[in-house]
């Protein structure tokens, strides 16, 4: 304002344009300007464009205006203002003639002496306008930051909410949390949610705060009927549009209401949940100040009701797929037991078959023994087979118990190579009946592993006897160990046992691990029902492994068998 007051009491022609011609050389890069010549009374200005910009005769005309007009913002009379040259008519600048009129020193003087004074109060008056103008501003502005500061806390809000609905599945959970949320952002004091209940038709209590002491038992089992449309809850859950009761006395509200007669509130608003286009309950606060309930909390609440809504509907839905998971599992585990009955109830039909056998061999003998006891050949002859029976079915009952032994594996950190060593001392008495060298080829780098020894022990026990069985007299089997990965995502150990029998016909190499598959033959002493190796393959999955079989005809078998160094989850 000072420097407006003494541009306008003090300034001159002469020192207008010298400024003019400042300001444009330090901010204006189309032209430059050039005072060639300058008195009390007259002066001469060039303009001199810049080449590379498009320019126009109106920019010299505008230019002509400024300079002519420029004496008026003192309050002084025009320039007269006479063109000698001109850029646009092939001049290389534009040159402007200027005059003005020089005032009497005595009118000068006083017009000096007297113009601070008009020019001080004009100063005031729009001081007083600025002053008024800025007030308002400011106002607008404090206005405007305390919305911001709303919508701020909307957005927190807002945020809050959608972790809730990302991260809580539990319905109770989930509601304690956006009651929570809103009684700090919406300043609700007490709130209650009701849901339909799609079976009979009703709005149901599930959640609320704000009561003294405990929840009310008649709010807790309050529920209304969506077909009473003068209840206010269910008229919103009906129209899915929130109503407001400013009033609560002078409503038309039913004063035998629970909610009224336990809460006493004088204001009540009700807003809608709504998710994809479906009513699913309805959430409602209220006031007992007498203030009702503030336009900035229903604003707000009407902002977070879909996401409540949406938040809702996930965990319902995620109760019910809980739900049906839960029956899923208990009728997988019934359909489990009855095919394990059914299962154990074939084996039980066969292995009645495969014992029959031996025992009618048996029983054939003993009714020949009497008549026969003298004779010392035929006691040999029946001594020999009745073992061999006998043996045969040992055989078929050891391998029904090992079927049925179900109990869940038991890890712990052992070697898997002494685990090996106790089996192939075990069957060292058949391997040397054969004459069976075994050779042993371990890599003691990786010795000890998380395993249940006993199942550990199953394997390798069903896997060297199904060799020794198939292995020539003389034959040799070999035990590899050595460190490995499966499929180069976990590690562990690998596992070859390898013979050199007659080797697996390729078709039935994809059959061996199946229940009651064998390719023994029914005479032979060791024969089976086939679930040597279906066990064996079992207690490999167990212990989260795999197992794999390389036959070539006449040239042997081996199995691959991968255990991780760590316990399955």
């Amino acid at each position: 304002y000072i420097q407006k007051f003494f541009v306008k009491a003090f300034w001159s022609s002469e020192k207008g344009l010298r400024h003019v011609q400042k300001i444009n050389d330090k901010f204006n890069r189309n032209k430059r300007v050039e005072l060639t010549a300058i008195g009390k009374s007259n002066a001469t200005v060039r303009l001199y464009w810049a080449p590379d910009m498009v320019h126009s005769k109106d920019i010299c005309l505008y230019n002509q205006g400024m300079y002519t007009f420029l004496p008026t913002i003192w309050s002084g009379r025009p320039l007269t203002l006479t063109e000698s040259a001109c850029f646009f008519n092939g001049d290389p600048y534009c040159e402007f003639q200027l005059e003005w009129q020089i005032s009497n020193r005595l009118g000068e003087f006083f017009s000096r002496f007297f113009t601070p004074g008009a020019m001080l109060r004009e100063m005031i008056l729009e001081m007083e306008k600025d002053k008024q103008l800025l007030e308002g501003k400011y106002e607008e502005v404090t206005g405007l930051n305390v919305e911001l500061n709303r919508r701020v806390r909307q957005l927190e809000a807002i945020q809050e909410t959608g972790k809730a609905i990302l991260s809580i599945l539990e319905l109770d959970q989930l509601l304690t949390v956006i009651m929570s949320i809103l009684a700090n952002v919406c300043k609700i004091n007490r709130a209650v949610i009701m849901l339909v209940n799609s079976q009979d038709n009703s709005l149901e209590f599930v959640h609320g705060i704000g009561f003294e002491g405990e929840m009310p038992q008649s709010i807790k089992k309050y529920r209304v009927s969506l077909t009473k449309v003068n209840n206010i809850l269910a008229r919103v859950a009906n129209t899915g549009k929130s109503e407001y009761i400013p009033e609560v006395t002078s409503s038309k509200l039913n004063r035998e209401n629970v909610i009224l007669v336990e809460g006493k509130p004088t204001s009540v608003y009700v807003a809608p949940l709504i998710t994809r286009s479906k009513v699913i309950g309805v959430i409602a606060t209220d006031a007992v100040d007498g203030r009702g309930v503030p336009l900035e909390t229903r604003e707000t609440l009407e902002l977070f009701t879909p996401q409540i809504a949406i938040a809702i509907e996930n965990a319902r839905l995620y109760r019910n797929l809980k739900d049906r998971m839960e029956e899923l599992k208990r009728s997988h585990a019934l359909l489990s037991r009855m095919d394990k009955f059914s299962f154990l109830g074939d084996i039980a039909a066969r292995l009645a078959h495969e014992i029959k056998n031996p025992l009618t061999a048996i029983g054939t003998f003993i009714q020949m023994l009497p008549r026969k006891f003298d004779d010392e050949e035929f006691r040999n002859q029946f001594y020999e087979l009745a073992m061999e029976e006998i043996q045969r079915i040992n055989n078929l009952i050891t391998e029904l118990l090992d079927l049925v032994k179900t109990k869940k594996p038991h890890f712990e950190f052992a070697s898997i190579h002494d685990l090996i060593d106790k089996m192939i001392l075990l069957i060292s008495p058949r391997s040397k009946g054969k004459q069976v060298e075994l050779v042993k080829d371990y890599d003691l780098a990786l010795d000890q592993i998380w395993l249940d020894p006993e199942k550990f022990k199953q394997i390798i026990l069903n896997i060297l006897s199904n060799a020794i069985d198939f292995t020539p007299q003389g034959g040799k089997i070999t035990v590899i160990t050595g460190p490995s990965s499966d499929n180069g995502t976990r590690k562990g150990i690998t596992l070859k046992i390898s013979d050199n029998g007659p080797g697996i016909p390729e078709a039935m190499q994809d059959k061996i691990f199946d229940p009651y598959f064998t390719t023994k033959h029914k005479s032979d002493l060791h024969s089976g029902t086939g679930l040597g190796l279906f066990i064996a393959h079992q207690n490999v999955l167990d212990h989260g492994g795999s197992i794999e079989v390389e036959s070539k005809h006449n040239e042997g078998t081996t199995f691959h068998i991968f255990l991780p160094t760590d316990p399955p989850s």
